[in-house]
């Protein structure tokens, strides 16, 4: 590229009729001024170009890093989802099988206060039939004795001459 000074120090052959001197040489300044000018404005973009391209790729880098850090979190995210549901479906299945458990120990417990019932049932059952077979035999005895009595009486002996009930001496 040229740079101002090139334009700056440029000189021309000179020739029979040529141009005005004076006049090349202060257009040729006002060339050499504007384009320095110019040419400073270029550089100054120049570097503002590099600095913003050195920032965009400082972003592209952040932007990158944001990204795999957001699949990361993404990523994370499910796998937390995906843990929680199976310590979910974990503890829904010990809360199933102690239920189950407890039903089953529960069943178990009936089961067994019934059987203890029925055997109570059956225990009742015969105390009631023992107490009713000794009360029944107990009236039979009362009966008798009342026979005895009345037949002791009526042979003109007194009660108490009456042998006692288990003595078979007097019959």
């Amino acid at each position: 590229m040229l740079t101002p000074m090139d334009i700056h120090n440029k000189e021309f052959k000179r020739g029979f009729r040529g141009y005005s001197e004076e006049d090349v040489d202060a257009f040729m300044d006002n060339i050499a001024d504007d384009y320095e000018k110019v040419y400073r404005e270029y550089c100054e973009i120049k570097e503002k170009c590099e600095k913003l391209q050195d920032k965009l790729s400082q972003y592209e880098k952040m932007e990158s890093t944001m990204n795999s850090t957001l699949m990361l979190a993404q990523q994370t995210a499910e796998n937390v989802k995906v843990s929680a549901r199976k310590e979910a479906d974990l503890i829904l299945q010990e809360a199933e099988n102690k239920k189950k458990k407890m039903l089953d120990e529960t069943t178990l417990n009936m089961q067994t206060t019934q059987q203890n019932m029925e055997k109570m049932k059956t225990q009742v059952s015969a105390f009631r039939a023992k107490c009713r077979a000794l009360l029944t035999s107990q009236m039979r005895l009362l009966d008798d004795m009342v026979i005895d009595e009345e037949t002791a009486v009526s042979d003109g002996n007194t009660p108490a001459e009456q042998p006692e009930a288990g003595d078979n001496t007097a019959k």
